[in-house]
């Protein structure tokens, strides 16, 4: 599976190799009839000091200098594909906006980038649903499948976790560039959000004998950071942020909250990983509620380091091999160190340390010498011309995970950002707003 998102409930499809997937073309630009709009003009840009922060901006950019489909205004999902979903549409806004404010791309640049893809949301076609399909071609705009085949009727239904990273970066556009803001309103008026929570959960759909069956999606960790997005938009998913069915585990001694909601018992796996957590800092900030959970999770990686001398930072990323996607778990359906794929299968040969969250948790506790050795070890993971790889295979034959994805790029660029703006989250709209994460 291609899929860069915790979709809870997916379908068993075959994803496309790598192998067969086209080299691609650019597509000839042709001119916007829309009266070009000028971003906002900063009074102080934030800047990266350190030559290696530089460095690793540049690099991550360019993923989205290859990436970019002038057409549509989308970036692909993974280097060289031409389909995407949501949640990596939400990367990819976070992604351009980072590299703007850091002085990566040029205004006119931005704007033409930022005018190309708000057409594409202007004319977006929609299922009935009246929200967004899981996926589209990043070429034509058109609905596709979550295995890359078309979908005109757009049967695959909606991930609730995708919008809501999605409609974050969308909050963080209109808010950072108010000029944008009215049309990014319009295009959103234009979607069923209402569809996105039910009784206060959040609220999914997927297909099922013909039809769209709704289920109840997210697992803890990735719900709140959803449920918390939701709220940029005034979409509240109370249960989801207030009673989820936890409890208390004990991994290595360490005691952390983990989803009751398992693979066995409600057909969605609970991943305790390190992607929900390090993107909720980012970007909005971690609550204190939420904060001993974030501490143990690192004490639990930094921990199992010490005892076996293997560098542990778990997530969600892409593979360059079978099965192409796994989230790696601190604990998952009742084992502690899982490397699972959607339908639950163990890969513990293939567990590996993740480029992005190595990024972000130096940025989040800049002081910590773990976080450091992270940053040192990612630095250098990286294609001259394609951006970062996803990481390292933690087993040392298997070597550098080359799988060069979207999520890994923006949120390099996006700690890099949280990093220049003075450790403040990126959704606030002026740093002043904001107070400084202990």
């Amino acid at each position: 599976m291609l899929i860069d998102a915790p979709d809870n409930f997916n379908s068993d499809v075959q994803t496309p190799s790598p192998q067969t997937v086209p080299e691609w073309n650019a597509p000839i630009v042709t001119p916007l009839p829309l009266k070009p709009v000028i971003p906002s003009q900063t009074t102080s840009l934030p800047r990266l000091t350190q030559e290696a922060d530089r460095i690793a901006a540049k690099q991550a950019w360019k993923y989205f200098e290859r990436n970019w489909n002038p057409q549509t205004g989308l970036v692909n999902s993974v280097d060289n594909l031409p389909w995407t979903t949501w949640w990596d549409q939400g990367s990819a806004l976070l992604g351009i906006h980072a590299a703007y404010q850091l002085g990566l791309l040029p205004q006119d640049v931005f704007q033409k980038r930022m005018n190309t893809l708000l057409e594409t949301l202007e004319k977006l076609p929609l299922p009935p649903s009246g929200l967004p399909n899981k996926a589209y071609s990043t070429r034509t705009g058109e609905m596709r499948q979550l295995n890359d085949t078309p979908d005109p009727n757009g049967i695959s239904g909606w991930s609730v976790l995708d919008m809501a990273r999605f409609l974050l970066g969308l909050h963080v556009m209109r808010s950072h560039y108010p000029e944008y803001s009215d049309r990014i309103n319009r295009i959103v008026a234009r979607w069923n959000l209402s569809k996105l929570v039910k009784d206060g959960w959040l609220n999914g759909a997927i297909p099922r004998a013909g039809k769209l069956l709704e289920v109840q999606e997210g697992r803890l960790g990735y719900e709140q950071y959803a449920a918390h997005s939701l709220k940029l938009w005034n979409i509240q998913a109370t249960n989801a942020l207030s009673n989820p069915p936890v409890k208390t585990v004990q991994v290595d001694g360490i005691s952390l909250q983990v989803d009751r909601r398992n693979l066995k018992n409600s057909g969605a796996t609970n991943y305790l990983t390190n992607d929900p957590y390090l993107l909720w800092g980012l970007e909005m900030g971690w609550t204190d509620a939420v904060r001993p959970q974030v501490q143990n999770l690192f004490k639990v990686q930094l921990q199992r380091f010490k005892r076996t001398g293997i560098l542990t930072a778990v997530n969600e990323d892409s593979l360059d091999r079978l099965p192409y996607f796994l989230y790696y778990s601190v604990y998952a359906n009742g084992q502690s160190w899982q490397a699972v794929n959607t339908s639950g299968k163990a890969y513990p040969q293939l567990r590996f340390v993740s480029t992005k969250a190595a990024f972000s948790w130096f940025a989040l506790m800049p002081d910590d010498s773990y976080t450091k050795r992270l940053r040192d070890f990612a630095q250098n993971l990286s294609d001259k011309n394609r951006g970062y790889f996803s990481g390292r295979y933690e087993n040392t034959k298997l070597g550098i995970n080359t799988s060069v994805d979207i999520n890994t790029n923006a949120i390099v660029l996006e700690s890099l950002l949280y990093q220049a703006r003075g450790r403040h989250p990126l959704v606030l709209e002026d740093m002043s707003q904001g107070r400084q994460q202990k």
